[in-house]
């Protein structure tokens, strides 16, 4: 017997029935896709946040259903560090242009220029404490490591920082 509401799937025996509350990928996408962007223009900066988001998009489709997976929006935000990763190994120039920081002021520039010389994950760590106001505890999950391994990541980006800013 169908079941009315939600999204079509076959049985077995053959008949359609519609299962209740089932996202579909493209929710899944809409649901998280602000969030990602802002994610990896905070890594990679924003000419090149949308590629870094399709990619690991486009990529996980390829193997998976995005709405089969279990967490996805921590398995996604890690494909975006993953990816910034590799971005970040291919270019040899930070992704701020002359263009970007020309109307900003002197320490906002100073500021961001030290930010960008952080290591990814220091910087990812960074962005998801002060920016996104996530806990130790769920940035370790979002990133795949251990609490203690981001606690480590926000001592050296705050220390980094001073060093630069001093």
């Amino acid at each position: 017997m169908p079941v009315m509401g939600g999204k079509d799937s076959l049985q077995p025996d053959g008949p359609v029935v519609r299962s209740i509350g089932v996202e579909s990928d493209s929710d899944v996408y809409v649901k998280y896709r602000d969030g990602l962007l802002r994610y990896a223009t905070s890594l990679v900066g924003a000419d090149q946040a949308e590629d870094v988001v399709s990619t690991v998009v486009l990529r996980t489709m390829s193997r998976r259903s995005l709405a089969e997976l279990e967490k996805p929006h921590a398995y996604l935000m890690k494909g975006v560090l993953n990816e910034s990763r590799s971005v970040w190994r291919r270019a040899s120039t930070k992704p701020l242009s002359e263009t970007d920081i020309r109307h900003l002021p002197g320490e906002v520039v100073e500021t961001l220029d030290a930010l960008w010389r952080l290591p990814v994950r220091q910087r990812a760590a960074a962005y998801l404490f002060y920016w996104e106001d996530r806990t130790v505890t769920e940035i370790a999950e979002l990133m795949d490591v251990r609490p203690g391994t981001v606690k480590r990541y926000l001592h050296n980006a705050r220390q980094r920082l001073k060093r630069s800013l001093q």
